[in-house]
């Protein structure tokens, strides 16, 4: 019977995808191409390939992964890796760049949970020309580093990104990149949740892995082994910063840098941070939506119980979810010197600018009347819905708001009351 259903995958595939690809199966994980310059300098360079390891060891044991699935896993997991070692090659063979360390500003990070609003209010802050935020493609071609400045930078994008988009219509997921944007819309700054991936920190090996209590999770939850990930991190920002720093800041975001606070302020001790929060009775499903959303390529749609794959991603989410909730209320009980702002997410959908505004006179930062006039221009180039829309239900992913709120009631207190009541709360926190 396995037999017959493996054929019938086969099959499956063979009608969706272009014959002309040959899947990948294995993944080729090596140092041939890391200078022993860069091995020299980079002593950690061993702990993020066994990193990558763990990641393919995890993936490629899970057999419910489509063909497709492990092939596409099997591409990201060898960029990623050959992204990082073509960092550590160009910094190690630019010995120029170790006196810009010192040089880089203090940033303003966001690390508030998922989709509590963090992407408009990344984008908008992004907007202040006197700052710095990652560009996508300054991830996903970080070698040789570019200017923004760099006229030929669109043009790469471009091309990258019609790469990218051709890689999933030949496999046949025409509708995947659409579905995806429709949860979490695409913009030209994107979050450092992919430089930590490039140090194997892989998000989405957490998310496909095949059940709960496997290896790569508890190494991923596991908030006191993390120092070469965030020695890679910095190590990239510094390559960025070499050719083109920012006045002013920089601007970083990603709720899994919640999962490690402590050796997240060990590399950037003097980053301010902003916390957006969002009633988790909205915020759980849509963030289970996106996890979904973002699996479908990853496993078989027409098997008849696809529902188990779907069902075990979203235990997954709501699993490291729970941590990093619990870990963002450890972090503020005992760490109340650490400079924070909360946002709260109705407060910024209803005034962003304001809201912004509110952030730079929290933190003392200059305000310009260009920085505003761009964050006017992005809204109204980018209105709420306009990459699509995903609907969702606390019920599809077992979810109801009475548990919910048991089971967070300390977050709810501390973060989810009226804005008046939550300055009065700060002011205790802060005091």
């Amino acid at each position: 019977m396995e037999g017959a259903a493996q054929d019938n995958m086969a099959k499956q595939v063979a009608r969706t995808v272009d014959t002309s690809i040959v899947l990948r199966t294995e993944i080729n994980l090596n140092e041939d191409n890391l200078s022993e310059e860069a091995k020299k300098q980079f002593s950690d360079h061993s702990e993020i390939l066994c990193a990558y390891r763990l990641n393919a060891r995890v993936i490629l044991a899970n057999n419910r992964l489509s063909p497709t699935g492990r092939h596409l896993y099997c591409l990201m997991l060898e960029t990623n890796y050959s992204n990082c070692k073509n960092v550590l090659n160009y910094v190690a063979s630019h010995p120029e760049l170790k006196i810009t360390t010192q040089s880089i500003r203090p940033p303003l990070i966001l690390c508030g949970l998922g989709r509590t609003g963090t992407t408009l209010l990344y984008n908008l802050l992004a907007c202040d020309p006197a700052c710095r935020a990652p560009f996508a493609m300054d991830m996903m071609d970080p070698v040789p580093p570019l200017a923004r400045s760099d006229t030929s930078r669109e043009m790469h994008r471009n091309k990258i990104a019609s790469a990218y988009s051709n890689t999933f219509n030949s496999l046949g997921l025409n509708d995947y990149l659409r579905d995806i944007h429709a949860s979490h819309p695409s913009f030209t700054h994107d979050e450092d949740l992919y430089v930590l991936s490039q140090a194997g920190l892989n998000w989405p090996t957490y998310l496909l892995a095949s059940h709960r209590e496997n290896e790569f999770a508890k190494w991923f939850l596991n908030d006191t082994n993390k120092d070469f990930v965030y020695q890679y991190h910095k190590t990239f920002i510094q390559m960025l910063n070499s050719v083109d720093a920012p006045r002013s800041h920089w601007l970083f975001k990603t709720a899994i840098h919640a999962l490690y606070f402590n050796t997240l302020l060990k590399y950037y001790p003097t980053a301010s941070l902003i916390m957006t929060h969002r009633r988790l009775d909205e915020a759980l499903p849509s963030c289970a939506r996106l996890a979904i959303a973002f699996a479908t390529a990853y496993f078989d749609n027409n098997k008849a119980d696809v529902r188990i794959d779907k069902k075990m991603v979203v235990e997954q989410l709501l699993n490291v979810y729970d941590v990093i909730i619990r870990r963002i209320v450890e972090f503020r009980r005992t760490n109340r010197d650490v400079p924070v702002l909360d946002i709260l997410y109705d407060d910024l959908l209803a005034q962003p600018i304001d809201t912004v505004r509110r952030i730079y006179q929290h933190f003392n930062m200059a305000w310009s009347e260009d920085f505003e006039q761009a964050m006017l221009g992005w809204l109204r180039d980018n209105p709420q819905g306009k990459q699509g829309r995903n609907t969702y239900t606390l019920e599809e992913f077992g979810l109801d708001r009475e548990t919910i709120d048991k089971n967070y009631e300390e977050y709810n207190n501390m973060f989810l009351k009226t804005r008046d009541q939550s300055e009065t709360d700060a002011n205790i926190i802060k005091n």
